[in-house]
């Protein structure tokens, strides 16, 4: 397909992923599309070792190449970050004049939450700045912004490790990351949050808005979990908390203590529930993002346990 033909299939796309409603009859074969489209312009070799490879940083582990083409595929969750991406630049460019500057950290082979965006605002209105850590990654991303013709949009576009990566220019008005598993457990979406919060102004609206970590019973497979207790709100307040009170990357979170009276016996879970912005909620099984982590208690009692979250090359929860 020549480069006219492909920005007019993926401005089609991006119209029907931006249509208002939760859910219609062209979303899911939209998605669809796009993945395919994606797939046409680079292969990513399922069998090829280096494609499925992580990425270990700092502060947490980068999927590979093959997983994060993978993504895009969760019809819900690509809906709902696009939109919230295209809302927040509209917001921004109400408050003032363009272009306005979103970072991009953790972008995957495709920056596949921001071309569709930039199908409805021109250069002069958006600018990106593209982060990727994984060099297989890196060099296939190059090729979908050549192929689309995207370059203009293009601030900058670097291999880095998002976690420690040093801002140069702080005029920036986006922080968009999805670099997240469920209960964000393994992957750095945090600690990129934190090390973006602590170099940058407070009016800067982070993607995700808000994520809740919090520790659930289900009655039966398949049906919403209860909450028993919320564990983290990682948010603007959070955030800013920790910035003010932490030296260096040091981030020390609060101890959550979970007293409760569940049997010896029943299972429990780390529940996951994100605003990505304004009214887009991703909840319990819209993606892979939502679903139950099976909390491992081991000889711990359950009625009495303490949680803490950390950042190192594995993030998570310590139970005791």
């Amino acid at each position: 397909m020549e480069i006219t033909q492909l920005r007019e299939e993926l401005r089609r796309i991006s119209e029907e992923i931006l249509k208002p409603g939760d859910f219609h009859d062209t979303l899911a074969p939209a998605i669809t599309d796009y993945a395919a489209l994606l797939s046409k312009i680079v292969k990513i070799d399922s069998d090829n070792e280096q494609h499925r490879k992580h990425v270990q940083s700092e502060m947490g582990q980068a999927i590979g190449t093959f997983w994060a083409a993978q993504c895009v595929k969760e019809v819900i969750r690509t809906q709902r970050f696009v939109r919230s991406l295209y809302l927040a630049i509209k917001e921004k460019l109400n408050q003032k004049a363009g272009p306005v500057h979103v970072v991009y950290a953790g972008t995957g082979p495709f920056a596949a939450l921001a071309l569709p965006v930039m199908m409805h605002f021109s250069p002069s209105e958006v600018q990106f700045t593209l982060l990727e850590i994984n060099l297989q990654t890196f060099d296939l991303l190059q090729e979908v912004l050549d192929a689309f013709d995207l370059r203009a949009y293009i601030k900058k576009c670097e291999i880095a490790d998002a976690t420690l990566y040093q801002v140069e220019d702080t005029a920036i008005d986006i922080v968009l990351s999805e670099t997240m598993s469920r209960a964000l457990i393994k992957e750095p979406q945090v600690a990129i949050m934190l090390n973006f919060a602590k170099q940058l102004p407070p009016d800067v609206i982070f993607l995700p808005e808000e994520i809740n970590v919090g520790l659930s019973t289900q009655q039966k497979s398949g049906t919403k979990p209860k909450l028993i207790k919320s564990l983290m709100e990682f948010n603007t307040s959070l955030r800013q908390k920790l910035v003010n009170e932490t030296v260096g990357t040091n981030w020390q979170f609060d101890e959550v203590t979970v007293e409760n009276d569940i049997e010896e016996d029943e299972q429990i879970y780390f529940s996951t529930e994100i605003k990505v912005y304004k009214d887009n909620f991703l909840d319990f099984n819209d993606c892979s993002l939502n679903l139950l982590e099976r909390v491992k208690t081991g000889k711990l009692s359950p009625k009495n346990l303490k949680f803490r979250y950390t950042l190192k090359e594995m993030p998570g929860f310590m139970i005791y």
